[in-house]
């Protein structure tokens, strides 16, 4: 070993290897300016130092035979070895960072507004975003009751601060809340660690933070820890201390962007966070003891709207605090008061960051019925940020409103490609083929998160459900009892097994399965499911009062987790409820009573839509079309084309009652075009049936008994046609499978009344 030392001195090893060390640091540090200066692409920091790293071997063969003074031989091995390692070099960068983005970590772009003028903005590539899931903080022992709404506000504070700017990208505590208090967590503060890591990863967040607030005599101390998602290690961790709260939100922000590795940009606004809120002490007290209520288990909405109206009146200016009063009171039903608010939050929105206010511009313009216009901010916000994964979000969601297929198809594939990891997106793409009538491009991207997430039911649920919508039963069968194995508790998929055999017509498994759900529900939502589902066993049995009195009971339920207007749109359902029972007297008194509850976007299109089913239940053809024309109107004012297939399956039934029933059959087809997982077979049948064109009624009406193969109505039309035919004892067969599922019906019922009484007719006629 000395013998080899003194070698190595003598050819200078040592001393060129300390150079290149040098030499290589200085590199990288330079680099690293390059790449913070010139916003290119922080890979090239891992790409400068992997290359030097790998270039070891030729930097100690150089040394090795040119070190030692004197002339210098190239030998064989030098030969070889060097083009050797630097094939090597090249190979390894290319496996490693072949596939990543090497130019800049900005792209710029431009776009008009919704008033036709054109910006131009740089933004981050979503690459090089850093996603951060906050956990509200923990409330230190020094910390009042009182003063517990701090802990919530931290959050808040700092999402809002760094929202400016695009390469951060939040997961705010109202995204997954409602998780925590699934596992029975009474607030969101304290946390686990582990807990909050596997949150986090739920929601591709590689990076999540969390911290402690507490009194020092007449300040704070605020502990801001920032982990890794993954393996949960701490990046970071600080103390702030001062009187100002607000004042340490900033601090605390330029602390987060510097663990996070977030470039500093000059045309990023780098405003204090109270010019993003308030200056207003008492508005910003307030402010937080509302926003409190919405991270509770329990929202008081009243508490809450009043806190923010405090703000609000404190500081007119307060723009996220208007932003937030207008939402509850559109929660709360009061859509006229909301729109103050709204405006207000738009006049001020100067003091939010621009990727927030797209979203308060587009809801004014939606809550004031100028969906073009909301349509147009949104369209902005995508085009100025195409890879903004909160304003592809919104699109979707808006797509979906619209019932463009095609168009959700796309962004999320674009959310995909940005969030390979967020496998959730799959169902979401398999729903939209779904609608489409893709069913094995549906069931193949269930199938790719089924392998994802192999512990997860509600990708076999999801499979289950389309087979069942195709009349593969015993597939949705095998399905369902993939998900018991993973979940057998569950009253989720007790309530689906429990669908299927009623569908099928396993009556009494059916109604032990949606027993058996009530039995296992722990929650309200899990209880108002379970009575949901028993509700719909009833109607389909034709026990109408069992039906009614379950709905009671299922009110009980939801008005301790729905807001009014929610329960009022769930509600609309029972007007038909009240027409099977004969009863269209409550059916028109409870219509009216849920149009006083509903914002009027929503009453002028559902409200038109319910009294067609009563104009159609009275007969009055006259009054549904009226009807319809008004829903129609009211859809395109607001962009609701989701809902166009169901409209115009009511214009079918309105050609039906009015005698016209090639329309009928046409414009039922027409929906089941625009949704083929809507079973209209039914109705194309009958009124098949009604025009004398029994062979294309009985095709139509098979079709709708291998989908739903206990349908009595389906039953009754068959027993018609066969009747028609002459065929007594295939109307017979019908009628008695009918009646088989009206078997425990109310005495009132009327179809089953008419179903006796045509049983009756055909045992005399034979």
């Amino acid at each position: 070993m000395t013998g080899l030392a003194r070698e190595l001195m003598e050819r200078r090893v040592p001393h060129v290897l300390a150079l290149y060390a040098g030499g290589s640091w200085a590199l990288i540090e330079f680099t690293g300016f390059l790449v913070d200066e010139f916003l290119l692409s922080p890979h090239w920091t891992r790409v400068v130092m992997t290359g030097l790293l790998l270039l070891l071997p030729t930097v100690a063969m150089l040394a090795w035979f040119h070190g030692r003074r004197g002339r210098d031989d190239v030998p064989l091995a030098e030969k070889v070895g060097i083009p050797a390692n630097l094939a090597v070099v090249a190979i390894a960068l290319f496996l490693l960072f072949g596939g990543r983005d090497l130019g800049a970590a900005t792209t710029a772009v431009s776009v008009e507004t919704e008033d036709g003028e054109t910006v131009e903005r740089v933004v981050a590539k979503t690459e090089f975003r850093k996603r951060a899931a906050l956990f509200p903080f923990d409330a230190g022992p020094g910390l009042g009751e009182d003063e517990v709404w701090l802990a919530y506000a931290a959050p808040t504070g700092l999402a809002l601060d760094l929202s400016a700017d695009d390469f951060f990208e939040a997961v705010p505590p109202n995204q997954f809340a409602h998780r925590l208090f699934e596992l029975g967590l009474p607030t969101l503060r304290g946390v686990p660690l582990a807990l909050r890591r596997q949150i986090s990863q739920d929601f591709h967040a590689p990076f999540m933070v969390a911290g402690a607030v507490d009194r020092t005599g007449a300040g704070y101390r605020v502990t801001l820890t920032v982990h890794e998602a993954r393996r949960g290690s701490p990046l970071s961790e600080t103390v702030h201390e001062g009187p100002d709260f607000l004042a340490l939100i900033d601090e605390m922000s330029a602390t987060l962007a510097q663990a996070l590795r977030i470039p500093d940009r000059p045309e990023v606004e780098n405003l204090p966070v109270r010019e993003r809120l308030t200056e207003n002490d008492a508005a910003w007290e307030a402010f937080g003891r509302a926003s409190e209520q919405l991270f509770l288990p329990t929202l008081d909405l009243d508490r809450a709207i009043e806190q923010f109206d405090v703000a609000t009146t404190l500081d007119p200016t307060f723009a996220l605090a208007q932003y937030e009063l207008a939402l509850l009171l559109l929660a709360a039903n009061q859509p006229e008061a909301a729109i103050g608010p709204i405006s207000m939050a738009v006049d001020n929105a100067y003091r939010l960051p621009e990727r927030a206010g797209f979203m308060v511009k587009s809801d004014y313009y939606f809550i004031t019925q100028q969906a073009d216009r909301a349509w147009a901010v949104i369209e902005m916000w995508v085009d100025l940020y195409p890879e903004d994964t909160a304003a592809l979000d919104y699109y979707s969601l808006v797509q979906t409103l619209r019932g463009d297929w095609e168009g959700l198809l796309e962004t999320l594939g674009t959310l995909y490609r940005l969030n390979p990891d967020e496998h959730s997106l799959l169902m979401d793409m398999a729903d939209a083929h779904r609608r489409l009538g893709q069913y094995e491009l549906a069931l193949s991207a269930l199938g790719r998160y089924v392998e994802q997430f192999p512990d997860d039911h509600t990708g076999h649920v999801a499979m289950a459900r389309i087979d069942r919508r195709r009349g593969e039963h015993d597939r949705a069968r095998e399905h369902l009892g993939r998900a018991m194995i993973i979940a057998p508790t569950l009253p989720d998929l007790a309530l689906e097994l429990a669908s299927l055999d009623l569908n099928v017509g396993r009556f009494d498994e059916a109604r032990r399965g949606y027993e058996q759900a009530l039995g296992l529900a722990d929650t309200p939502q899990q209880r108002a499911d379970a009575l949901d589902g028993l509700k719909a066993y009833y109607r389909f049995r034709g026990q109408v009062a069992e039906a009614i009195e379950t709905t009671d009971a299922w009110l009980e339920e939801v008005s301790l987790i729905l807001a009014p207007v929610e329960i009022a749109q769930d509600r609309f359902s029972d007007i038909d409820l009240y027409l099977e029972a004969g009863r269209d007297r409550h059916a028109t008194l409870l219509l009216d009573s849920l149009q006083s509850q509903l914002p009027p976007a929503l009453a002028d299109f559902q409200v038109p839509l319910w009294r067609i089913r009563l104009a159609l239940g009275a007969g009055d053809g006259g009054a549904a079309r009226v009807a319809y024309d008004a829903a129609i109107d009211a859809m395109e004012a607001n962009d609701f084309g989701v809902q166009r297939p169901l409209l115009t399956a009511d214009l079918g039934r309105i050609d039906e009652l009015e005698g016209d029933y090639d329309s009928a059959v046409e414009h039922f087809r027409e929906a089941m075009a625009m949704d083929p997982g809507r079973n209209l077979h039914r109705e194309t049948g009958g009124a098949l049936r009604r025009a004398g064109r029994l062979d294309l009624a009985e095709a139509e009406l098979r079709e709708a008994l291998r989908r739903t193969p206990a349908d009595p109505y389906a039953h009754m039309e068959m027993a018609l046609v066969a009747e028609a035919r002459s065929d007594a004892d295939g109307a017979r067969e019908h009628v008695r499978s009918a009646l088989t599922a009206w078997e425990p019906a109310d005495a009132s019922f009327e179809p089953a009344r008419d179903a006796r009484a045509k049983l009756a007719e055909l045992d005399g006629a034979s």
